[in-house]
């Protein structure tokens, strides 16, 4: 049951029933990234595995093997967005993956990740970031809406502020 969390206090009640006596040839997956949401007496009848995150080349691998195995020619550009997108998940990796393909009938392409993902164009970000740190507010301002008018999603400019704020603040620790 993926959203585990989501189930209703009824819902819960039910599957705690079922859980106290479970046939023996049933097996109950639960999938969740809010476990306090979950009931302490489900809780208590389940063994608990916490899943991390899975490293970028190993993701990488893992969906171009997949790519490969459905016919589909996607770019190495294309693949790092959707890997970036993921964050470490396969799961949201995979339904990145599967929603390019259905977009594009031929090779996917890094404009097809950034418009199917409403990306800010990363180029544009950094000079939006060099605008802000020399106090220009009106370029700042403007590169913004460049990037809002071109369709990208106003999260993902500032999430992306942040993952380079924080790449260079790594740098300039290193």
């Amino acid at each position: 049951i993926d959203e585990v969390h989501m189930l209703s206090k009824n819902a819960f009640n039910a599957l705690l029933k079922t859980l106290e006596e479970p046939p023996p040839h049933v097996k109950f997956i639960f999938a969740t990234t809010e476990v306090k949401k979950i009931p302490i007496t489900i809780i208590s009848r389940c063994q608990r595995f916490d899943l991390h995150r899975i490293t970028t080349p190993i993701l990488t691998s893992h969906l171009y093997l997949i790519s490969k195995n459905e016919n589909v020619k996607i770019s190495a550009d294309a693949m790092a967005l959707i890997v970036r997108s993921a964050d470490g998940s396969v799961r949201d990796g995979l339904s990145l993956l599967d929603q390019a393909i259905t977009n594009e009938s031929s090779e996917i392409s890094a404009n097809t990740i950034i418009s199917m993902l409403g990306l800010a164009d990363r180029g544009q970000v950094f000079d939006l970031l060099d605008a802000i740190f020399s106090g220009n507010a009106s370029l700042s301002l403007e590169i913004f809406q460049k990037l809002y008018q071109a369709g990208a999603d106003i999260l993902e400019i500032f999430d992306e502020m942040l993952k380079i704020t924080h790449f260079l603040t790594q740098l300039k620790i290193s």
